[in-house]
């Protein structure tokens, strides 16, 4: 599984129980039909639904999330990070 695709995963799977979209956002990300330009649409999805949120609790939680993401991009980008480092990230979700 591309790496990409399996952090996001990771998150939407933290996000689930606090965000009602991350259930069905969870199953296209695990579908055959998500290409790296439908992952990156995902996460501004993501990024779009916090300045809609209106429950404080939840917006944080996405908000955290998607920091976790554009810093697991970021660190993608310089060198690869190990599935245990990206554990460590998202531990505090």
């Amino acid at each position: 599984m591309d790496h990409k695709k399996k952090l996001l995963i990771k998150v939407l799977e933290k996000l689930q129980p606090q965000w009602n979209l991350a259930e069905g956002i969870l199953a296209l990300v695990k579908s055959s039909y998500a290409d790296d330009k439908a992952i990156d649409g995902i996460v501004h999805i993501i990024s779009n639904s916090i300045k809609r949120v209106k429950n404080t609790q939840e917006k944080n939680m996405l908000t955290e999330g998607l920091e976790k993401i554009k810093k697991i991009q970021r660190l993608e980008n310089n060198e690869t990070i190990s599935d245990k480092e990206l554990d460590k990230l998202l531990a505090d979700i």
